[in-house]
């Protein structure tokens, strides 16, 4: 969901990171059979975001689910294929690796990068969690390292657009609106 991917975007913009929706990702034929993947479609990235002043590069997932019952602790965990399989890039090593490698090649060509690697990160940005699973997913998520953004977080980051000055963007007009005529 692109416009999900944008908000998500602007979120870490506003924290000082530059960001790109939707980056394609180039594997060949080749790797993608080495993963025991030959049909895969071209990767993606839903947003990758890079802070310079940090060499901090953010892989990141996002989910919207807001009209289903949210990203659910089985998509981590057990043997549930069926969620699994929409968290690919957190339940298959071999995937990860594969896009993180290319990701930086194709990084390093564009110029995109700074001498040093990055310190890479992935995470999930959640439009919402399903009931009672957001403790478990945190422990999963900070055991692993990994970046979690909850539906609160989300919110709390995109209520300081109200506090920004005029931009001409969906994002922080909706958030100006909403926060500036909210009824207490």
């Amino acid at each position: 969901m692109n416009a999900f991917e944008q908000i998500a975007a602007h979120f870490f913009e506003a924290q000082g990171y530059w960001t790109r929706v939707g980056f394609k990702v180039d594997v060949s034929k080749e790797e993608k059979r080495a993963i025991g993947n030959p049909s895969m479609p071209r990767l993606e990235v839903d947003v990758l975001a890079f802070k310079p002043g940090r060499n901090e590069l953010l892989i990141m997932e996002c989910k919207s689910y807001l009209d289903s019952a949210g990203v659910r602790i089985e998509s981590f965990v057990g043997e549930d294929s069926v969620h699994k399989n929409t968290m690919k890039l957190f339940n298959r090593d071999s995937l990860r690796g594969l896009l993180t490698s290319k990701l930086l090649a194709q990084l390093r060509d564009k110029g995109l990068l700074l001498p040093n690697d990055p310190t890479i990160r992935y995470g999930l940005v959640a439009g919402r969690i399903k009931a009672g699973d957001e403790p478990q997913l945190r422990e999963i998520f900070n055991a692993k390292g990994w970046l979690l953004i909850t539906p609160s977080e989300l919110a709390q980051g995109l209520r300081q657009f109200a506090d920004r000055g005029y931009e001409d963007d969906i994002a922080t007009m909706v958030v100006k609106i909403l926060e500036r005529n909210t009824v207490n």
